[in-house]
């Protein structure tokens, strides 16, 4: 990988961290605030789900994190090593907790109130899934990136 697509993809990634910051800190609390005011009987939801929306951006900020590191551990050279799959494994973890989060925020609302439009469930639903299915393909590539590490180490074990 170049150190021009190295830079850029960082560079890509900080905006998105950005862009998650913005939505912890000003889009989900209006929109919270905005919705307890136009529906007063749920209005105890507004704290639960504020935090549980900024905890799913959490989880996406930390799996970007993790591919800014892998992406300077590609740079140094140093990606089939055992830090790599600590990174790898945090962006498993935090994929597979926002799909928890989101299931647990329509849980809540389906049960507590019977809040929300059916398709506002059917598409959270499906982030949920997408977020599960992502986390299964993040697994499948750590089980490559072990195998190419294994085949890198025999290499320079041979030379």
């Amino acid at each position: 990988m170049t150190r021009t697509a190295i830079v850029l993809s960082k560079i890509f990634i900080a905006m998105i961290i950005a862009a998650g910051l913005f939505v912890q800190l000003v889009i989900l609390p209006i929109q919270a605030s905005e919705s307890a005011a136009a529906h007063p009987d749920l209005e105890f939801l507004r704290i639960p789900l504020l935090v549980l929306g900024v905890l799913f951006v959490l989880c996406g900020q930390v799996v970007v994190l993790c591919v800014w590191v892998l992406l300077s551990l590609v740079r140094h050279e140093a990606i089939f090593s055992a830090r790599a799959f600590t990174y790898v494994d945090i962006a498993i973890g935090a994929l597979l907790a926002a799909a928890g989060l989101i299931v647990v925020a329509l849980l809540t609302m389906e049960l507590t109130a019977d809040a929300g439009e059916p398709g506002l469930f059917v598409v959270a639903l499906g982030v949920a899934f997408s977020c599960a299915a992502l986390a299964l393909v993040v697994y499948v590539m750590r089980g490559l990136l072990v195998k190419a590490s294994e085949q890198a180490q025999y290499l320079d074990e041979v030379v």
